[in-house]
Formats: structure tokens, C-alpha cells, sequence
């Protein structure tokens, strides 16, 4: 068979045709494709993207809070127009062969402005799951067992889902994992980052750790740094909310407890607080004295997030029954109808949970003073959770009593010493020795008093009560004195 005179032109423009297919199937390939495991510290492939490819399109908004819910186009949005919480979808990036979507997002999610998070399109895409030893994030890199972005990692492993422009998402594993889900990285990476990550941590992360982060972000993405762009901008303000409420006790609590949307509403005073529980531990007199830090654990009732309506192996493990939901129905009342909160059963489910709790006991606290943890109490439904208060109780000591600031304490001394004079010395609740004597005679149950040795005040221990040393004086006994002594006695002795 004989092609047609014309067949070349036709070949040439099959071939091109068919190449540029090709290209723009190679490329949405490399946008939306993984660093494969073990592929070593990074993948550079998102930097070959170009910006101009994915410029914002829209918001595109879903429904049942779930960014891969249902379409519902009536609430989609412009680049420019913010969302507010309350609504799930994703920021849709780019268009044909190159689109991708950022910052896909549930119900409850901090204000989100398409255009700026176009701008950042690598932040939502994946490069690969990195994995570390030691229970931590942080730990000793094992890139043996790191993972592309389609594999279903279990949340008890430690590691981190590497996204592009530098983002790191971090997950602690091991016990941090036990009531989460399984996941993937791809779907990690286009998430909205959480508070912890925005502050460059996890869920794990103690106090001092969090400071430390903000201090070093702030000096990197302050607006005085970098000059009003809007990406390193909204960086700044994201940075700076996160450590507002994840450094203040009571709103990481309640962030923790039922997520970013509660923390608002909390702030608005929109809902209400649950009790608080009580609870009692014993102090000894130590570390009254010089101050501790003590562990204590509480049993607390927990709400399993994202439980209500999903039978995961995770949530299979929430057995305990929520505490009842308020909610406001009409009732008919004669012939009207009336507004009157009842309570219903909750749809949410809940375990019980050994939480830890770290006592900061301060030099100079006295038994019936209380601790407060706030919003740390027990989980329930639509309510911010409760305060926690444990209440001091003083262990009895075997030398020392206390009364307000001043210490009291007894020593048994001989008749001999009470005639003749003693030395005597006795180990401080601080561990030095004090040193007292008397030269003279003592008489029974007298006291001496020893100032600015008694407890330090609380807030002020530089200010302390006194001590005061009783003393009793010890008779010998009958056999301990002979004849040839008693008969000394009897003409030496002053009557």
C-alpha cells in the first residue's frame, strides 16, 4: 500500500499533535505526582512549575463539610472574596491539564482568600511521607521506610508528609496516634495546615517548645522582613493566631477538644461551659517548703472527633456514652407554643481517657489551695469543656508542723543537758543542717524561737515565718542511777 502524496505533511502533524498531548499529560503528571520512596530528602520537580499555569480560578465550594463532598456551585466564590468558617471546598488552581486544588477545607477553618492561597500552590502539593524513629518528628530519619503520597500511613508511625515550598507537616506517632485515623499524604498536604503546623510542631509540643517557634517564625516572617507581600503576610498572621490560642491553655484546650470554630465561639461567649471536676492530691511538707513539680493523671470522658456518623477502626474504639445535648424545641403549652431546652441523647461518640496533669506547686502553698487547669475537665457535646481544680492536702511530717508561716518542732534533751547546757542539730525541709545550742538551764517545755526559718510566703518567699523548737526533757530512768549517785543527789542537789 502507497501513502498519498500528501502523507508526509499528515504524519508531521500527527506527530506534533500527538507530542503536545504528551507534554501537557506529562506535565499535570508532575504537578500532581510524588516524590516516589526513598527518594531522599526532597524532590525538586514543583519548582519546574510555572506560577503563571496556576493562577486562581475560584472557590468551589462543597457540602457535609467535607472539601471532597458533594458540588454545591450556588456557594462558590471568587479569588478575591474571603470565605468565612462555616463552609467545606478547596481553592481550584490553575485550569486544563494544570489544576490543582489548595487548601482543601472542612467547616472549620480559619478565613480563607483564594487568590493568596494560589499564589502558594506547592504548600498543597505532595512530595512524599518521610519517616523517623524515637516517637518523634524530629527523630533519626529511616528513608528506607519512607513513602509515596497515595500510601496509607498509620498514624503510629513518626514522621513527617513532606509538601512542597519547604512545608512540612509532622506527626509525633506512636501513643499520639492511637485515636487518630490512618491517612495520606496527598491528602495532608492539600489540607489547611492545623495551628501546631503552622507554628512549625505537633500535637505533642510543650509550652516552652511553642515559644520558642514563635519567637523564631516572627523573626523571620515579620512584615517588617518581608515588605507587605501578601503571601509572606498571610503567613505572618496565620503564624501569629496560632500561637494566640495554642499558648494560651484554656483555647488549645478547647482547640484540642472540638477544633477552631469552638475557639471562636468560646471567644464570643456563643456557648457554654461544662463543670468543672475536682480532684485532691497530697503535698508533703517538702515541697511546700521548697515548691515541685508533680504528675498527676484524671480519668476524662472524651469526644472522638469525627465520630458522629463514621464507624472507622478508630472510632469503634469510643465505647463510653457522651454526656446528653441541650438542644431548644418547641413544645405546645395550651394553645401556645413555647421555647424550652431539653435534653436528647448525643449522636457523638466518646472515650475515657488517663490524662496527665502537671502540678506546679509553689514554696509557701498551704493545704485547701487549689490548682486549676482550664477547660482540661470532661468533653461534652456543643460545650466548651470544663476547668479542672485539684485541691491541695498537706501529708503530715514526722518533725515539723505547720501553722500559717511558722514551723513547729520538738527536741528531747536530758536532764543532764537542761542543767548543764546542749547542742543539737537537725536536718532543714531544705536539706541544710541548723545548728541550735543553750548554755544555761532549760527549763520543761520551753520554746525557743529561730526567725526567717519558718515557711516562705507564697508569691514572696523571700518573706518567711519563724521556727520554734520546743523542747521536752527526757527523766533518766531508775536503773540508770546507782546508790553511790543518788546519794550525790540527795546532798549536792539545791532543794
Amino acid at each position: 500500500m502507497r501513502c498519498p502524496s500528501n502523507s508526509g505533511g499528515m504524519i508531521t502533524t500527527l506527530i506534533r499533535a500527538t507530542a503536545h498531548f504528551m507534554l501537557l499529560h506529562t506535565h499535570t503528571l508532575v504537578a500532581e505526582d510524588t516524590c516516589p520512596a526513598n527518594g531522599g530528602a526532597g524532590c525538586n520537580h514543583l519548582d519546574a512549575l510555572k506560577d503563571s499555569d496556576y493562577k486562581c480560578v475560584r472557590w468551589r465550594q462543597t457540602g457535609g463539610c467535607n472539601p471532597h463532598g458533594h458540588r454545591e456551585k450556588h456557594g462558590d466564590k471568587s479569588c478575591h472574596e474571603e470565605v468565612p468558617p462555616g463552609n467545606s471546598g478547596y481553592c481550584q488552581c490553575g485550569a486544563g491539564h494544570q489544576r490543582v486544588r489548595a487548601r482543601e477545607a472542612t467547616c472549620d477553618h480559619r478565613p480563607i482568600i483564594c487568590e493568596t492561597e494560589c499564589l502558594q500552590f506547592r504548600r498543597y502539593m505532595c512530595i512524599s511521607w518521610r519517616q523517623t524513629g524515637g516517637c518523634s518528628a524530629e527523630g533519626t530519619r529511616e528513608p528506607e521506610k519512607d513513602q509515596n503520597c497515595d500510601a496509607e500511613i498509620s498514624p503510629r508511625m513518626s514522621g513527617f508528609c513532606e509538601c512542597g515550598g519547604g512545608r512540612i507537616v509532622r506527626k509525633p506517632g506512636c501513643d499520639h496516634g492511637e485515636f487518630a485515623d490512618p491517612f495520606k499524604c496527598k491528602d495532608v498536604c492539600a489540607a489547611e495546615p492545623d495551628l501546631y503546623e503552622e507554628l512549625g510542631l505537633d500535637s505533642s509540643a510543650p509550652e516552652k517548645v511553642i515559644k520558642q517557634a514563635f519567637r523564631k517564625l516572627s523573626l523571620k516572617y515579620h512584615p517588617d522582613k518581608t515588605r507587605n507581600d501578601p503571601v509572606q503576610t498571610a503567613r505572618f498572621a496565620a503564624i501569629r493566631e496560632a500561637y494566640e490560642i495554642i499558648s494560651d491553655a484554656e483555647q488549645r484546650a478547647v482547640y484540642d477538644a472540638a477544633g477552631l470554630q469552638m475557639v471562636y465561639e468560646s471567644r464570643n461567649q456563643k456557648v457554654q461551659k461544662g463543670p468543672s471536676m475536682n480532684g485532691q492530691v497530697d503535698v508533703d511538707l517538702e515541697k511546700l517548703y521548697n515548691g515541685a513539680e508533680i504528675t498527676t493523671y484524671i480519668n476524662r470522658k472524651i469526644i472522638c472527633r469525627g465520630c458522629a456518623d463514621r464507624y472507622t477502626d478508630r472510632c469503634r474504639l469510643c465505647q463510653t456514652q457522651c454526656a446528653n445535648e441541650v438542644e431548644v424545641r418547641n413544645v405546645q403549652m395550651g394553645p401556645m407554643i413555647m421555647q424550652q431546652q431539653v435534653e436528647v441523647p448525643s449522636r457523638q461518640k466518646c472515650r475515657m481517657e488517663s490524662t496527665k496533669l502537671l502540678l506546679d506547686i509553689e514554696p509557701g502553698m498551704s493545704n485547701g489551695d487549689t490548682l486549676q487547669f482550664k477547660s482540661m475537665g470532661e468533653h461534652r457535646p456543643k460545650m466548651i469543656p470544663g476547668d479542672v481544680v485539684m485541691t491541695i492536702k498537706a501529708s503530715q511530717h514526722d518533725f515539723f508542723t505547720r501553722a500559717g508561716l511558722d514551723l513547729h518542732a520538738q527536741l528531747d534533751i536530758s536532764l543532764k543537758e537542761a542543767l548543764l547546757g546542749f547542742q543539737r542539730s537537725f536536718r532543714h525541709l531544705d536539706g541544710r543542717n541548723i545548728e541550735i545550742g543553750f548554755d544555761g538551764i532549760t527549763v520543761p517545755f520551753s520554746v525557743m524561737k529561730i526567725e526567717n526559718e519558718g515557711m516562705p510566703q507564697r508569691a514572696d518567699p523571700t518573706t518567711r515565718g519563724s521556727l520554734y523548737v520546743k523542747f521536752r526533757i527526757v527523766m533518766p530512768k531508775s536503773d540508770q542511777l546507782g546508790e553511790a549517785q543518788r546519794d550525790w543527789l540527795r546532798h549536792n542537789f539545791p532543794a
